[in-house]
């Protein structure tokens, strides 16, 4: 009985002693992707969210909140601009088709992806904050 009582208290006091040590992982949008691997983390866009990461034209901003759909070239210029608004509406009319425009990650281009494009447009939301690269490096990844 002493012996499984010592056991099960050396046991609970390595697993404090690793727990002290790990440090505590932040996630402040709660979508269960700590924030130094979030590409949104201003935005829940984690496992149970449709848009899970998504990330088309890889420049660190997750496709939640990234409305500069790159218009100037590959990555964009991490600007949400005029020149934005045209690919938006292709996509939104059906014209062109375009991945980077599907904010929520239900695979179409509707009002509910224009409300997050006009708040970046508008200056009410900001691009971001992405990954530690975002805006940085194309390819930005994890």
């Amino acid at each position: 009985m002493k012996i499984k009582l010592v056991m099960l208290v050396s046991i609970f006091a390595f697993g404090l002693a690793l727990n002290a040590n790990a440090g505590a992982v932040v996630d402040g949008d709660s979508d269960l992707v700590p924030d130094a691997f979030d590409n949104c983390t201003a935005l829940a866009n984690g496992p149970g969210e449709d848009s899970n990461q998504v990330d088309t034209d890889q420049d660190g901003y997750g496709n939640a909140c990234d409305a500069d759909y790159g218009f100037t070239g590959t990555g964009g210029d991490f600007l949400i601009t005029t020149g934005d608004f045209p690919v938006f509406l292709d996509a939104f009319t059906g014209a062109t088709p375009n991945l980077a425009t599907d904010h929520n990650g239900d695979g179409l281009t509707t009002t509910a992806d224009f409300s997050t494009f006009l708040a970046q447009f508008q200056g009410t939301q900001n691009l971001g904050p992405g990954l530690a690269c975002a805006g940085v490096t194309v390819p930005c990844l994890p």
